[in-house]
């Protein structure tokens, strides 16, 4: 049997310990729940209530017993079957970041505003490569350059639609906006029964940190839990700002976010499919901002996946971003090292690929250099496999002293799944690497990037879907117009 190497940074007594104290949050100190639908929910099942303040204390009992509802494996539809995803306890899988406010421009070395036609180039190149599975789209970003804000999310919807058949992320940031995403969704995948029975989408909950339900998000996805949707319930504290400055203090405010979050999607629909969500990581106290690249956002991911685990849930973890502005050995440090930890440590869904500037930017030439460094890292989770053929005794003797192992079939048969070849990464001698235009590894990644959108051809929608979609579209401008006036 082959050994998985994994990463624990906490031991399963302090495991415990972390859960019982986010009980104890949750009913002494208590959550606010500012949708009304969710406070009702939580006052029928026996929790206690101040309608004046909002202030929710959950007992204990409620909160284990929705846990237990919640389901440790589930599978999310792709258009295209061949990227269905499986989502597990033991599964890895990479979300990359599409929909950021900035859009990087490597020929300026500048960024930008997000245009749509960015977002469509992103999604394409997620579409491509290989690593990426569950896609962010632009129907979560709250603007898109030149596109009208009230309709932000079902052109980012569309735009991501056409340009990838793998699983697309929608919105809940609001419940009009949801149901707006979900009617574009369910178009997608053959009407509302038909997503009812496989889901096709899945979205992001945020509680606000610390200990809060934002009235908007939480409507949006109770919408997606009716519908038996995929949510991942995801905190976002910052060490020594929102949430306490040690790590402890973090992941227990932090898991009293989230399983408060959990809790109420589990009342209105048992057995809904989530992830127990982290993006927690420290503020820099010297400039006053999160620092998204640091090692302890690593360490919080490990932590967070040892947690969601003990409950028998399926952890998403934030990976792969950093501060540095450009793509330089910074960000290459500081995505390894967290991506690094974020995959060992078991954590079954990772975003952030493509992300650089604390998150604030995306960049399709990040994209494809993370793709590489996964890539890498699928390899690192395989292990090495010890056994009769590869220990290889025979061929050890056959060759004997002094001798060598290119030629021999042995090294040809095992060669592809003994070691992973990069295809950016740069092992020419200097020589041949000045030869070649003595391009680094953000030049490569450029090149790349034109490649695959010159070249990529993406699974096209049936016509009368993609109709659909467009009279989706002109229908929640008009209704915005209307409403803007």
């Amino acid at each position: 049997m082959q050994f998985r190497p994994e990463l624990r940074v906490l031991s399963d007594e302090q495991v415990y310990d972390i859960r019982q104290a986010a009980l104890d949050i949750l009913w002494n100190t208590g959550v606010l729940v500012k949708a009304p639908a969710a406070r009702a929910l939580l006052r029928q099942a026996g929790a206690w209530i101040d309608e004046q303040t909002m202030l929710c204390r959950i007992p204990g009992y409620i909160v284990e017993e929705a846990l237990n509802r919640a389901p440790s494996s589930f599978t999310l539809y792709a258009r295209n079957p061949a990227y269905n995803v499986h989502v597990s306890t033991r599964s890895l899988h990479y979300e990359p970041m599409i929909g950021r406010l900035n859009c990087y421009d490597y020929s300026t070395g500048t960024s930008h505003r997000t245009t749509l036609e960015e977002v469509e180039q992103l999604v394409k190149l997620a579409d491509a490569l290989p690593s990426y599975h569950l896609l962010h789209s632009g129907a979560i970003m709250p603007q898109i350059d030149g596109v009208p804000i009230r309709a932000t999310h079902v052109h980012g919807y569309l735009a991501s639609a056409r340009n990838s058949s793998k699983v697309i992320k929608a919105t809940s940031r609001e419940r009009v906006l949801a149901e707006d995403c979900l009617r574009m969704v369910a178009a997608v995948a053959g009407g509302e029964g038909e997503l009812r029975r496989k889901p096709f989408t899945f979205t992001t909950d945020n509680p606000v940190t610390p200990l809060a339900h934002d009235r908007d998000q939480m409507e949006g996805a109770l919408e997606f839990a009716k519908y038996g949707l995929p949510i991942d319930v995801t905190s976002e504290p910052q060490a020594g700002a929102t949430s306490p400055v040690t790590l402890a203090g973090l992941l227990a405010q932090q898991t009293a976010d989230v399983i408060s979050g959990i809790t109420i999607i589990q009342l209105a629909n048992p057995g809904n499919p989530v992830w127990y969500g982290t993006c927690g990581s420290i503020m820099d106290m010297r400039m006053g901002r999160i620092a998204i690249g640091a090692v302890e956002m690593g360490l919080i991911n490990v932590a967070s996946a040892q947690i969601a685990h003990s409950y028998d849930i399926p952890c998403r973890g934030t990976a792969s971003a950093t501060d540095s502005k450009l793509l330089d050995i910074q960000a290459g440090y500081e995505k390894a090292t967290v991506l690094t930890m974020a995959a060992l440590g078991g954590v079954n869904k990772i975003f952030y690929p493509g992300t650089m500037e604390g998150a604030l930017t995306v960049s399709k030439e990040s994209l494809v250099i993370d793709d590489e460094i996964i890539q890498g890292l699928y390899r690192v989770l395989k292990g090495i496999d010890v056994n009769e053929a590869t220990l290889a005794l025979d061929v050890i003797d056959r060759v004997g002293p002094g001798g060598h192992f290119l030629g021999q079939r042995h090294t040809m048969q095992f060669l592809e799944r003994e070691q992973f070849i990069p295809s950016l990464s740069d092992r020419l001698t200097r020589a041949n690497w000045e030869q070649a235009g003595s391009k680094d590894v953000a030049k490569r990644a450029h090149e790349r990037v034109e490649e695959i959108l010159a070249q990529h051809t993406v699974d096209p929608l049936d016509s009368k879907v993609e109709a659909e979609l467009e009279r989706i579209v002109l229908e929640v401008e008009e209704r915005e117009a209307k409403r803007g006036n």
